[in-house]
């Protein structure tokens, strides 16, 4: 628990799964509230809050609070003082033989609205699938991972989002940095800590399935998630964590529409997501459109490593220089690290920072505590 933990609270950080939705609205007093999120039992579940927007126009903030209530009247929050448009709300110990609604309380009601109390429908809790599988097939171009889930008694539909850590290094490693307070270059006596980083990111958005056979239940080998092989998630160790969930008929009907239209691959006879009714109203005004559907599921957690080996780098040209003695700051501070010597400890070279420094190229020094490797 503690390493997923770890990677949910990276992932909100520095990725976060949940993105604004433009539903192309095209007039200008128009809006509406657009809630994202799932109630994850037995985990972490996080809402966050939106409004609709005609297409060109800035975005107008939305902030309020938001929290969990079973049919107990026990209540789940992040923080009662918290006001804010992201949440994050501990569901760990509530229990699955539960139902459970979603309840948003807005600073001030959204464009074209009056409404600033909203509640989801009562929700019985979905069984959490079970990982068939989780693996990956290697071809010419690429990697690409497959999944398969199934769900007895389930309803067929799945969803899924994931987190990545990958571990990489600069294609140079340096043997001497530079003090530019001090205008002296310093020898490593070991190795540069700038070779050897790590870099974080999540799903950009929920992935989404349904089994294909009538009344089946199970997806098999299903391709959600592909790295090309000159990508550096591959170039020394690669780690996904994969978070699935069984959600509604209903459910996925309203995010598969969605997702037809946003990615644009829908006719013009589909409906727009606002002509879809979602499963969250206003307390006071039941002709209110509020876009989003909020499920309640339990979670099933899967994760594999792939090791070096698949990685295919290409063919870099690096520019190295031979600056003044007199303008080694200037190089410094417009981007340029020392190298190695090309001749004697005083004929140092000088590259782009990206060569030699794995944190110019994006990385973090900051190394998951549950990392099997050692780095010098």
């Amino acid at each position: 628990m503690k390493k997923f933990l770890f990677l949910t609270s990276l992932a909100l950080a520095l990725a976060g799964c949940i993105y604004p939705f433009d539903a192309g609205v095209a007039t200008e007093d128009s809006g509406g509230l657009v809630v994202e999120g799932d109630i994850l039992i037995g985990d972490l579940a996080r809402v966050s809050l939106s409004c609709v927007r005609p297409f060109g126009e800035y975005a107008k903030g939305v902030s309020g609070n938001v929290w969990i209530e079973d049919e107990d009247g026990n209540r789940y929050i992040e923080d009662a003082n918290k006001f804010s448009d992201s949440f994050t709300i501990n569901m760990e110990q509530a229990s699955p033989d539960k139902r459970y609604r979603l309840r948003v309380r807005l600073m001030n009601p959204v464009s074209g609205s009056s409404s600033t109390d909203y509640t989801s429908d009562w929700l019985e809790v979905q069984p959490a699938p079970s990982f068939d599988k989780l693996d990956y097939v290697v071809d010419e171009n690429s990697v690409d991972l497959k999944l398969s889930l199934s769900s007895p008694g389930g309803s067929g539909c799945f969803r899924w989002d994931f987190d990545e850590i990958w571990q990489f290094h600069a294609p140079l490693q340096a043997t001497h940095t530079y003090d530019p307070e001090q205008g002296i270059y310093i020898k490593y006596k070991d190795y540069t800590p700038y070779y050897w980083c790590w870099a974080y990111s999540g799903s950009y958005q929920a992935g989404l399935a349904i089994a294909k056979s009538t009344g089946g239940e199970r997806i098999v080998d299903h391709d959600f998630h592909s790295i090309t092989r000159d990508n550096l998630r591959l170039q020394t160790l690669y780690y996904i964590e994969v978070k699935a969930r069984g959600i509604s008929r209903e459910c996925y009907d309203y995010l598969h529409t969605i997702e037809v239209n946003s990615t644009s691959t829908g006719s013009l006879t589909n409906p727009e997501p606002s002509q879809i009714l979602g499963n969250i109203h206003s307390d006071t005004d039941p002709d209110e459109v509020v876009i989003g559907y909020i499920e309640a599921s339990r979670v099933a957690t899967k994760s594999i490593y792939i090791e070096a080996g698949y990685y295919r780098e290409g063919h870099p040209r690096y520019e190295t220089f031979h600056p003044d003695p007199e303008r080694l700051n200037q190089f410094y501070y417009n981007g340029f690290r020392p190298a190695f010597p090309e001749q004697s400890e005083t004929d140092i070279v000088w590259i782009e920072q990206r060569c030699v420094d794995c944190l110019a190229m994006g990385g973090t020094k900051y190394k998951p505590p549950f990392w099997p490797t050692r780095e010098r």
